[in-house]
Protein backbone atom coordinates (compact mmCIF):
# COMPACT_ATOMS: atom_id res chain seq x y z
CA UNK A 1 0.00 0.00 0.00
CA UNK A 2 1.43 3.39 -1.02
CA UNK A 3 1.96 5.97 1.66
CA UNK A 4 -0.01 9.23 1.34
CA UNK A 5 3.20 11.20 0.73
CA UNK A 6 4.14 8.89 -2.10
CA UNK A 7 0.71 9.28 -3.67
CA UNK A 8 0.93 13.06 -3.47
CA UNK A 9 4.43 13.02 -4.91
CA UNK A 10 3.26 10.84 -7.76
CA UNK A 11 0.36 13.18 -8.41
CA UNK A 12 2.74 16.14 -8.44
CA UNK A 13 5.01 14.51 -10.98
CA UNK A 14 1.98 13.68 -13.10
CA UNK A 15 1.02 17.37 -13.21
CA UNK A 16 4.58 18.46 -14.03
CA UNK A 17 4.82 15.73 -16.64
CA UNK A 18 1.56 16.81 -18.24
CA UNK A 19 2.80 20.41 -18.47
CA UNK A 20 6.02 19.26 -20.07
CA UNK A 21 4.09 17.18 -22.59
CA UNK A 22 1.92 20.19 -23.47
CA UNK A 23 5.02 22.31 -24.02
CA UNK A 24 6.60 19.64 -26.21
CA UNK A 25 3.39 19.28 -28.20
CA UNK A 26 3.03 23.03 -28.76
CA UNK A 27 2.43 24.26 -31.37
CA UNK A 28 -0.18 21.88 -32.74
CA UNK A 29 -1.57 24.41 -35.20
CA UNK A 30 -0.90 27.76 -36.79
CA UNK A 31 0.19 30.45 -34.32
CA UNK A 32 -1.40 33.87 -34.62
CA UNK A 33 0.05 37.19 -33.47
CA UNK A 34 -2.68 39.80 -33.21
CA UNK A 35 -1.51 43.33 -34.04
CA UNK A 36 -4.08 45.78 -32.60
CA UNK A 37 -3.69 48.22 -35.51
CA UNK A 38 -4.73 48.30 -39.14
CA UNK A 39 -2.22 47.02 -41.74
CA UNK A 40 0.72 49.25 -42.55
CA UNK A 41 2.86 51.30 -40.20
CA UNK A 42 5.73 50.42 -37.89
CA UNK A 43 3.75 48.22 -35.48
CA UNK A 44 2.35 46.04 -38.24
CA UNK A 45 5.77 45.71 -39.87
CA UNK A 46 7.39 44.86 -36.53
CA UNK A 47 4.81 42.13 -35.97
CA UNK A 48 5.38 40.64 -39.42
CA UNK A 49 9.16 40.62 -39.03
CA UNK A 50 8.80 38.79 -35.72
CA UNK A 51 6.24 36.34 -37.14
CA UNK A 52 8.45 35.55 -40.11
CA UNK A 53 11.44 34.75 -37.92
CA UNK A 54 9.37 32.70 -35.47
CA UNK A 55 8.00 30.69 -38.40
CA UNK A 56 11.54 29.80 -39.43
CA UNK A 57 12.52 28.87 -35.88
CA UNK A 58 9.41 26.81 -35.15
CA UNK A 59 8.87 25.08 -38.44
CA UNK A 60 5.22 26.03 -37.96
CA UNK A 61 3.51 28.98 -39.59
CA UNK A 62 3.17 32.12 -37.47
CA UNK A 63 0.89 34.74 -38.99
CA UNK A 64 -0.16 38.29 -38.18
CA UNK A 65 -3.82 39.19 -37.85
CA UNK A 66 -4.65 42.90 -37.76
CA UNK A 67 -7.44 43.88 -35.40
CA UNK A 68 -7.40 47.67 -35.18
CA UNK A 69 -9.78 50.07 -33.51
CA UNK A 70 -10.78 51.33 -30.09
CA UNK A 71 -7.30 52.62 -29.25
CA UNK A 72 -6.08 48.97 -29.53
CA UNK A 73 -8.80 47.73 -27.15
CA UNK A 74 -10.61 45.66 -29.82
CA UNK A 75 -7.54 43.61 -30.69
CA UNK A 76 -6.46 43.23 -27.08
CA UNK A 77 -9.93 42.10 -26.00
CA UNK A 78 -9.89 39.44 -28.71
CA UNK A 79 -6.65 38.00 -27.34
CA UNK A 80 -7.71 38.28 -23.70
CA UNK A 81 -10.75 36.12 -24.47
CA UNK A 82 -8.87 33.60 -26.64
CA UNK A 83 -8.18 30.02 -25.61
CA UNK A 84 -5.05 30.02 -23.40
CA UNK A 85 -3.14 27.42 -25.37
CA UNK A 86 -0.33 29.57 -26.78
CA UNK A 87 -1.69 29.69 -30.33
CA UNK A 88 -3.14 33.22 -30.10
CA UNK A 89 -0.74 35.95 -29.00
CA UNK A 90 -0.71 39.74 -28.91
CA UNK A 91 1.96 42.17 -29.98
CA UNK A 92 1.33 44.40 -27.01
CA UNK A 93 2.18 48.07 -27.10
CA UNK A 94 2.41 50.90 -24.59
CA UNK A 95 -1.39 51.05 -24.58
CA UNK A 96 -1.33 48.08 -22.20
CA UNK A 97 -0.28 50.75 -19.69
CA UNK A 98 -1.55 54.06 -21.07
CA UNK A 99 -5.16 52.99 -21.70
CA UNK A 100 -5.50 52.21 -18.01
CA UNK A 101 -3.69 55.43 -17.08
CA UNK A 102 -6.16 57.40 -19.19
CA UNK A 103 -9.10 55.72 -17.47
CA UNK A 104 -10.44 54.16 -20.66
CA UNK A 105 -13.11 51.52 -20.19
CA UNK A 106 -11.58 48.15 -21.01
CA UNK A 107 -13.41 44.78 -21.05
CA UNK A 108 -10.36 43.11 -19.50
CA UNK A 109 -7.73 43.80 -16.85
CA UNK A 110 -4.43 44.45 -18.67
CA UNK A 111 -2.38 43.27 -15.68
CA UNK A 112 -4.42 40.16 -14.90
CA UNK A 113 -5.96 38.92 -18.15
CA UNK A 114 -2.69 38.71 -20.07
CA UNK A 115 0.44 36.65 -19.48
CA UNK A 116 3.57 38.59 -20.45
CA UNK A 117 6.08 36.62 -22.51
CA UNK A 118 8.89 39.06 -23.32
CA UNK A 119 9.49 42.63 -24.31
CA UNK A 120 10.59 42.91 -27.93
CA UNK A 121 11.65 46.46 -28.78
CA UNK A 122 11.37 50.12 -27.88
CA UNK A 123 11.03 53.17 -30.11
CA UNK A 124 12.19 56.12 -28.00
CA UNK A 125 10.77 59.62 -27.83
CA UNK A 126 12.49 62.66 -29.28
CA UNK A 127 12.24 66.41 -28.83
CA UNK A 128 13.11 68.49 -31.89
CA UNK A 129 12.65 72.12 -32.96
CA UNK A 130 12.35 74.11 -36.15
CA UNK A 131 15.66 75.78 -37.18
CA UNK A 132 14.03 79.19 -36.77
CA UNK A 133 14.25 78.76 -32.99
CA UNK A 134 17.72 80.00 -31.95
CA UNK A 135 18.56 77.08 -29.65
CA UNK A 136 20.76 74.01 -29.90
CA UNK A 137 20.49 72.48 -26.42
CA UNK A 138 17.79 71.65 -23.89
CA UNK A 139 18.87 74.32 -21.36
CA UNK A 140 18.83 76.89 -24.19
CA UNK A 141 15.33 75.79 -25.17
CA UNK A 142 14.02 76.06 -21.59
CA UNK A 143 15.54 79.53 -21.30
CA UNK A 144 14.14 80.62 -24.68
CA UNK A 145 10.64 79.40 -23.78
CA UNK A 146 10.74 81.31 -20.50
CA UNK A 147 11.40 84.56 -22.37
CA UNK A 148 8.45 84.26 -24.76
CA UNK A 149 5.45 86.51 -24.03
CA UNK A 150 3.01 83.59 -24.34
CA UNK A 151 3.20 79.83 -24.12
CA UNK A 152 4.86 78.28 -27.17
CA UNK A 153 3.02 75.49 -28.95
CA UNK A 154 4.49 72.04 -29.39
CA UNK A 155 3.03 69.42 -31.73
CA UNK A 156 2.24 65.78 -30.98
CA UNK A 157 0.49 63.07 -32.96
CA UNK A 158 -2.49 62.87 -30.60
CA UNK A 159 -3.87 63.45 -27.12
CA UNK A 160 -3.00 60.85 -24.53
CA UNK A 161 -0.56 58.82 -26.59
CA UNK A 162 2.79 57.94 -25.09
CA UNK A 163 4.84 60.78 -26.67
CA UNK A 164 2.26 63.31 -25.45
CA UNK A 165 2.44 61.91 -21.92
CA UNK A 166 6.24 62.07 -22.00
CA UNK A 167 6.03 65.64 -23.29
CA UNK A 168 3.91 66.62 -20.31
CA UNK A 169 6.27 64.83 -17.93
CA UNK A 170 9.23 66.69 -19.44
CA UNK A 171 7.37 70.02 -19.47
CA UNK A 172 6.54 69.72 -15.77
CA UNK A 173 10.03 68.51 -14.84
CA UNK A 174 11.73 71.51 -16.45
CA UNK A 175 8.91 74.03 -16.01
CA UNK A 176 8.82 74.55 -19.78
CA UNK A 177 6.43 77.27 -20.90
CA UNK A 178 4.67 75.44 -23.73
CA UNK A 179 1.33 73.84 -24.58
CA UNK A 180 0.26 70.90 -26.72
CA UNK A 181 -1.25 71.04 -30.18
CA UNK A 182 -2.54 67.55 -30.91
CA UNK A 183 -2.82 66.32 -34.49
CA UNK A 184 -4.45 63.18 -35.86
CA UNK A 185 -1.12 61.68 -36.82
CA UNK A 186 2.57 62.40 -37.08
CA UNK A 187 2.37 63.25 -40.80
CA UNK A 188 0.13 66.23 -40.04
CA UNK A 189 2.32 67.23 -37.10
CA UNK A 190 5.48 67.18 -39.18
CA UNK A 191 3.85 69.14 -41.99
CA UNK A 192 3.18 72.11 -39.71
CA UNK A 193 6.44 71.82 -37.76
CA UNK A 194 8.57 71.65 -40.92
CA UNK A 195 6.68 74.68 -42.25
CA UNK A 196 7.44 76.54 -39.02
CA UNK A 197 3.79 76.97 -38.04
CA UNK A 198 4.42 75.01 -34.83
CA UNK A 199 8.04 75.34 -33.68
CA UNK A 200 8.45 72.20 -31.56
CA UNK A 201 7.66 68.53 -32.06
CA UNK A 202 7.68 65.74 -29.50
CA UNK A 203 7.18 62.27 -30.95
CA UNK A 204 9.13 59.05 -31.52
CA UNK A 205 12.43 58.91 -33.40
CA UNK A 206 10.94 57.76 -36.69
CA UNK A 207 10.06 59.54 -38.89
CA UNK A 208 10.97 62.72 -36.95
CA UNK A 209 14.58 61.62 -36.51
CA UNK A 210 15.01 61.38 -40.28
CA UNK A 211 14.25 65.09 -40.57
CA UNK A 212 16.78 65.80 -37.82
CA UNK A 213 19.41 63.75 -39.64
CA UNK A 214 18.64 65.66 -42.85
CA UNK A 215 19.03 69.02 -41.11
CA UNK A 216 15.41 70.07 -41.50
CA UNK A 217 14.91 70.02 -37.73
CA UNK A 218 17.28 70.44 -34.79
CA UNK A 219 17.27 67.50 -32.40
CA UNK A 220 17.37 68.53 -28.74
CA UNK A 221 17.25 65.17 -26.93
CA UNK A 222 16.17 61.55 -27.26
CA UNK A 223 14.67 59.61 -24.36
CA UNK A 224 16.65 56.40 -24.91
CA UNK A 225 19.51 54.92 -22.85
CA UNK A 226 21.80 55.21 -25.87
CA UNK A 227 21.87 57.55 -28.84
CA UNK A 228 19.58 56.65 -31.71
CA UNK A 229 21.05 55.19 -34.89
CA UNK A 230 18.50 57.32 -36.78
CA UNK A 231 19.92 60.64 -35.51
CA UNK A 232 23.15 59.83 -33.61
CA UNK A 233 24.17 63.46 -33.03
CA UNK A 234 21.26 64.05 -30.64
CA UNK A 235 22.14 63.61 -26.94
CA UNK A 236 20.17 61.31 -24.64
CA UNK A 237 18.29 62.48 -21.58
CA UNK A 238 20.82 60.51 -19.53
CA UNK A 239 23.64 62.59 -20.97
CA UNK A 240 21.69 65.65 -19.86
CA UNK A 241 21.48 64.36 -16.29
CA UNK A 242 17.91 63.03 -16.53
CA UNK A 243 18.20 59.25 -16.83
CA UNK A 244 14.85 58.92 -15.04
CA UNK A 245 13.25 60.65 -18.04
CA UNK A 246 14.00 57.78 -20.40
CA UNK A 247 10.81 56.92 -22.24
CA UNK A 248 9.66 55.00 -25.29
CA UNK A 249 6.75 53.39 -27.03
CA UNK A 250 7.47 49.78 -26.09
CA UNK A 251 6.45 46.52 -27.69
CA UNK A 252 6.23 43.03 -26.27
CA UNK A 253 4.60 39.66 -26.82
CA UNK A 254 1.81 38.59 -24.46
CA UNK A 255 -0.61 35.68 -24.28
CA UNK A 256 -4.00 35.24 -22.65
CA UNK A 257 -3.73 34.48 -18.93
CA UNK A 258 -3.62 30.77 -18.19
CA UNK A 259 -1.19 29.57 -20.85
CA UNK A 260 0.94 26.80 -19.26
CA UNK A 261 4.26 28.10 -18.01
CA UNK A 262 6.34 25.65 -20.11
CA UNK A 263 4.71 27.09 -23.24
CA UNK A 264 5.39 30.65 -22.03
CA UNK A 265 9.03 29.72 -21.41
CA UNK A 266 9.35 28.23 -24.88
CA UNK A 267 7.82 31.34 -26.43
CA UNK A 268 10.18 33.52 -24.40
CA UNK A 269 13.13 31.58 -25.76
CA UNK A 270 11.83 31.96 -29.32
CA UNK A 271 11.44 35.73 -28.94
CA UNK A 272 14.97 36.07 -27.57
CA UNK A 273 16.39 33.95 -30.36
CA UNK A 274 14.47 35.97 -32.96
CA UNK A 275 15.54 39.41 -31.73
CA UNK A 276 19.20 38.42 -31.64
CA UNK A 277 19.17 37.60 -35.35
CA UNK A 278 21.20 40.25 -37.26
CA UNK A 279 18.63 40.43 -40.06
CA UNK A 280 15.83 41.04 -37.57
CA UNK A 281 17.88 43.65 -35.72
CA UNK A 282 18.56 45.46 -39.02
CA UNK A 283 14.88 45.51 -39.99
CA UNK A 284 13.84 46.82 -36.59
CA UNK A 285 16.65 49.37 -36.51
CA UNK A 286 15.52 50.74 -39.87
CA UNK A 287 12.13 51.38 -38.23
CA UNK A 288 13.74 53.25 -35.35
CA UNK A 289 13.40 50.40 -32.85
CA UNK A 290 15.90 49.36 -30.22
CA UNK A 291 15.81 45.64 -29.37
CA UNK A 292 15.08 44.74 -25.74
CA UNK A 293 13.98 41.29 -24.56
CA UNK A 294 13.15 40.32 -20.98
CA UNK A 295 11.82 37.63 -18.70
CA UNK A 296 8.02 37.37 -18.32
CA UNK A 297 8.37 38.70 -14.77
CA UNK A 298 10.42 41.73 -15.83
CA UNK A 299 7.89 42.55 -18.53
CA UNK A 300 5.06 42.44 -15.97
CA UNK A 301 7.00 44.77 -13.66
CA UNK A 302 7.56 47.15 -16.56
CA UNK A 303 3.83 47.21 -17.29
CA UNK A 304 3.10 47.99 -13.64
CA UNK A 305 5.72 50.75 -13.54
CA UNK A 306 4.56 52.38 -16.78
CA UNK A 307 0.90 52.23 -15.69
CA UNK A 308 1.72 53.99 -12.41
CA UNK A 309 4.01 56.48 -14.12
CA UNK A 310 1.52 57.62 -16.74
CA UNK A 311 -1.47 57.52 -14.38
CA UNK A 312 0.24 60.22 -12.32
CA UNK A 313 1.01 62.30 -15.41
CA UNK A 314 -2.60 62.04 -16.60
CA UNK A 315 -3.93 63.03 -13.17
CA UNK A 316 -1.46 65.87 -12.63
CA UNK A 317 -2.20 67.40 -16.03
CA UNK A 318 -5.94 66.67 -16.33
CA UNK A 319 -5.46 64.79 -19.61
CA UNK A 320 -8.66 63.29 -20.99
CA UNK A 321 -9.55 61.54 -24.23
CA UNK A 322 -12.78 60.08 -25.50
CA UNK A 323 -13.19 56.35 -25.13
Amino acid sequence: MLKRRSVLAAAGWTIVGASAVRAQAWPTQQVKIVVPYIPGGATDTAGRVLAEKMTALLGQQVIVENKGGGNTIIGMDMVAKSKPDGHTLLLGTTTLATNAALGLKQPYDPLKDFQPISTVADIPDILAVHPSIPVKTLPELVDWLAKQPEKTRYGTSGVGNQPHLWAELLRARLDMKMENVAYKGVADTLRDVLAGHVPIIIDVVLPTGNHVAAGRLNGICVASPERSTICPTVPTVGELGMKDMESAVFYGLVAPAGVPRPVIDRLNGLVHEAIKDPAVIKKYSDLGFVMTGSTPEAYLEKLKFETQRWTKVVKDNGIKIEG
